[in-house]
């Protein structure tokens, strides 16, 4: 029995290891197609997101309509702990934000917003198009006065906010033909939100527009075994919706009635969230461009194109809505009502890990370390567990020559023979009688393995493990090991966990068992290297328990032993006694009888 559960749970894991390996992108929610995506319709005919020739000039305005535009294009830049945003008023859109706490590949604050030329920066955050309008992109490029806390600005503006403070940034334009638009963006320190409300109108009427979000979210591509591709989501009924490029492309991504709806790639996402209470009509298109037209390029994607998604908010009265374009915390994102981080099946422990790995953080200030410590604090709880597993382990290695007797005995029997039952009754009374269980020896990995699940969902999935270095060579606990240092140390603390848990496993079964440290080594030197340092710590502290429970076991039955010998000197002791007195009144009696 006990070598079907080692094959068993083996074959298992490997079939886990493996799935990660080469499908490491994850679980996640699957694309939804239209017909799931409450109250869908076709979309309606929507201007082009590429630049568009320049309109021919507008019939004059009446008297009555003031005409009120900048003269000059004018940027705001906000700085604060978290980013650095910039404003143009040149279209009253967002250019540029940066995450001071996030870098990308080669270091520099992350880029939300792609950068390049032209063809890139037709679509920026916070455009407005009038889809009924003879030229629905003239916005983009009007230039919109500029206010502060309500105070006009003329010239280039600087904000420097502290945790907490909050300044609102204001657009306003009155076009000759009587369009007046305004925008209204608060940003806030220590916060990736950005609380937004955009109105045109015309005649005292409120027109139809959309907001943009776009093109894509991140200045470069995400790549990786763990990483997945963009994707687009929207908020309907109660749901969040993810969409891939295909899904995209095959217009099957829209709604009448949304909550909220943008794009995301692994760690970061840009959204449109409409205030609560608040539905509009949400939906999202691809955009093609070539690779060259980015300002961060790689060789592999030189001469290539790249396939973004755009975000499209649309109504027909004032839109008020949060802008987010930042890192995928879990927390911000449930504030949201568009909590997208992912932690499939094994949610129910990742969560709480999470919680506690963010704990340790907070006072040790390095995520691997914080890593160990939640290693020591799960050790720790199951160390019960554990101790009745050791104790288990004991026991099978004391009755190992009686369960090799009893195989002995049966040797040669064929598996459809029926006197193998016989022999399993006979082991299985044998392990009742001395209290011991035949998958004692697997007990403590078994245990570990729905944490193990948990950490990986943990580590590719959240943000904050993302480019979180740990000691010397590894900069990246997210990734694997670029020297596979940590895994061979893993291996080989596995091995020695093996040798100080084997039972009497021979033949097959004591070479699959000693062939799992290879087979572990082998498939996660590719794994994060903080799942495979959160295993390489569990075999550590699982070894010093082994250790602790060994000898007090082992002083217990020196002790048990010793007590049994005193019980039968004292036991002979008696005896003696007993047979001296009673020797004395035998020949008492003798000599009583011979008086006589």
């Amino acid at each position: 029995m006990e070598r079907r559960v080692l094959l068993a749970f083996l074959l298992s894991f490997i079939v886990f290891l493996l799935f990660v390996r080469f499908f490491g992108e994850g679980e996640g929610p699957s694309p939804v197609p239209a017909e799931d995506v409450a109250e869908t319709a076709p979309a309606p005919a929507s201007p082009s997101l590429l630049p568009e020739p320049a309109p021919a000039a507008p019939a004059e305005a009446a008297p009555s309509v003031e005409r009120r535009e900048a003269t000059r294009e004018q940027r705001i830049t906000v700085r604060s702990r978290l980013f650095e945003a910039e404003f143009t008023n040149r279209g009253a859109r967002l250019v540029s934000l940066r995450l001071n706490d996030h870098t990308d590949s080669v270091g520099n604050p992350y880029q939300t917003i792609p950068q390049g030329d032209d063809l890139v920066e037709a679509v920026r955050p916070f455009d407005v198009l009038l889809p009924g309008d003879p030229s629905p992109r003239r916005l983009v490029g009007a230039l919109h006065l500029v206010t502060v806390d309500g105070v006009a600005q003329d010239g280039m503006v600087q904000l420097d906010l502290d945790d907490g403070e909050s300044r609102e940034i204001g657009f306003h334009l009155v076009t000759a033909d009587g369009l007046e638009v305004r925008k209204t963006a608060r940003v806030t320190g220590g916060d990736y939100r950005i609380e937004s409300r955009v109105s045109a109108r015309r005649g005292g009427a409120e027109q139809p527009k959309e907001i943009l979000f776009g093109p894509g979210i991140g200045d470069e591509s995400a790549s990786g075994t763990y990483v997945t591709q963009d994707q687009g989501v929207i908020r309907a009924s109660g749901e969040n919706l993810l969409f891939s490029l295909d899904d995209v492309r095959e217009g099957s991504a829209e709604s009448l009635s949304v909550r909220g709806v943008g794009v995301t790639s692994h760690y970061f996402a840009g959204l449109l969230v409409a205030r609560p209470g608040q539905r509009y009509e949400g939906r999202l298109e691809t955009l093609l461009l070539p690779w060259d037209s980015f300002a961060t390029v790689t060789e592999e994607d030189s001469g290539g194109e790249r396939e973004v998604m755009v975000a499209r908010l649309g109504s027909s009265a004032p839109a008020e809505f949060t802008l987010f374009a930042g890192p995928k915390q879990v927390e911000v994102l449930a504030e949201l009502g568009m909590d997208i981080v992912e932690f499939g099946f094994w949610s129910f422990l990742a969560v709480p890990i999470r919680a506690v790995l963010l704990w340790f953080h907070d006072g040790l200030g390095n995520y691997g370390w914080a890593i160990v410590f939640v290693t020591l604090l799960i050790s720790i709880l199951l160390a019960p567990l554990k101790h009745y597993s050791f104790v288990s382990i004991r026991g099978m290695q004391k009755i190992s020559p009686q369960v090799k007797r009893i195989q002995e005995k049966y040797k040669g029997l064929k598996a459809t023979d029926p006197r193998r039952g016989e022999m399993n009754q006979e082991m299985a009374a044998l392990y009742r009688e001395h209290g011991v269980s035949p998958i004692g020896g697997c007990l403590p990995m078994l245990l570990m393995i729905p944490f193990f699940f948990a950490f990986y969902r943990l580590l590719v999935a959240s943000v904050e493990l993302r480019h979180a270095p740990w000691i010397l060579w590894i900069e990246d606990l997210s990734t694997e090991d670029p020297f596979f240092i940590l895994p061979i140390l893993m291996g080989v603390s596995q091995l020695f966990m093996q040798r100080m848990t084997q039972t009497q496993a021979e033949g097959i079964q004591a070479r699959i068992m000693m062939f799992m440290p290879v087979v572990f080594t082998l498939i996660l030197a590719w794994a994060p290297s903080g799942l495979v340092l959160y295993w390489f710590a569990n075999n550590l502290f699982s070894m010093g328990q082994q250790i602790v429970t060994q000898r007090i076991l082992t002083r217990r039955e020196e002790a048990s032993k010793a007590s049994a010998v005193v019980v039968k000197t004292s036991a002979r002791v008696q005896g003696r006694t007993r047979r001296a007195v009673s020797g004395r009144g035998r020949r008492k009696r003798r000599r009583r009888r011979s008086r006589r």
